[in-house]
């Protein structure tokens, strides 16, 4: 490797097709000529469009190549494990799978003080009561009596998870405790990146959704809400969907940060799923503009 290059951090990426997307720009910005060929051939790798096709997620890295792949990054033996876990994390399906490799990831980061802050963001989520507890240690003056934190959550955990939640609150500087005894958070907002592939925050979503299922029995109906709506729309409208809400849920963390005298912890979830496969325009022509529209009556 030239001196003049910049070494690419391994440890920084969760996703290997863009830690080989950074390299592959790395390379090509310090070496004229450098291409997708040269890169096969001196990593030695037979096919010269083995990274386009990878990067175009055409197909996915065999853990076989890793080996090449590192000596030729010149990779050390905790970025080469920290490697492998990386490609059976993205490459594997199963969610119990994933979860495992996540951890794998985690610990080999864990090593380095430089990504402790974002682990720790991404373990926040391993719980889902901890972003509960977060904001209900706040308004709930405990004063250290878990079983009252733990009986005001809902749904209702007991007061040995309500003190461990406290503990890694605590911990990891997510809320401090004052000197009148009574607790504050010391960062109003706590938001994962986008890109992050974790298998953590999944694993969240799918805990959360099912509460939200539990809900319609055990949450009176004024107490909540449930719509959905199901339209016909192209895809570029799809991803103005996905922008719309995306902004939206900003709008009202900022109202609920604003709030001056909060009262009750809750949870807003949106779902933006396709209900069939992408049709192409033409295809479609005769279809109905018009959409399906429920709202529970309060």
């Amino acid at each position: 490797m030239k001196p003049s290059e910049r070494i690419i951090n391994i440890f920084n990426y969760f996703d290997y097709r863009e830690y080989l997307e950074a390299v592959y720009a790395q390379k090509k910005m310090s070496r004229y000529g450098f291409s997708f060929r040269a890169f096969s051939r001196e990593s030695g790798i037979p096919s010269h469009n083995f990274l386009p096709r990878i990067l175009k997620r055409e197909r996915t890295l065999s853990l076989e190549f890793i080996p090449r792949l590192s000596a030729y990054l010149k990779l050390g033996a905790k970025e080469e494990k920290y490697f492998y876990a990386l490609v059976a994390l993205n490459n594997e399906k199963k969610p119990s799978l994933k979860e495992k490799y996540q951890k794998q990831l985690l610990t080999l980061r864990f090593v380095s003080d430089e990504y402790r802050l974002e682990d720790i963001k991404l373990n926040f989520f391993n719980k889902w009561y901890y972003p509960v507890i977060r904001e209900l240690a706040v308004i709930c003056n405990f004063r250290e009596d878990y079983t009252m934190l733990a009986r005001n959550c809902v749904p209702r955990i007991s007061a040995a998870q309500a003190k461990g939640a406290v503990q890694f609150l605590l911990k990891n500087g997510f809320i401090e405790k004052q000197a009148d005894g009574r607790y504050r958070v010391t960062n109003q907002i706590i938001a994962t990146e986008p890109e992050v592939d974790s298998a953590i925050i999944p694993k969240y979503h799918k805990v959360a959704i099912q509460q939200c299922v539990d809900a319609i029995e055990t949450i009176h109906k004024r107490d909540r809400n449930y719509s959905s709506s199901t339209m016909l729309v192209s895809h570029k409208l799809y991803e103005e969907f996905k922008e719309e809400i995306f902004h939206f849920r900003k709008r009202l963390l900022c109202m609920a940060k604003s709030c001056k005298n909060p009262e009750v912890v809750c949870f807003l979830g949106f779902q933006l799923l396709p209900r069939s496969k992408m049709i192409p325009a033409a295809a479609g022509l005769g279809g109905s503009q018009q959409g399906v529209d429920t709202d529970e009556t309060v």
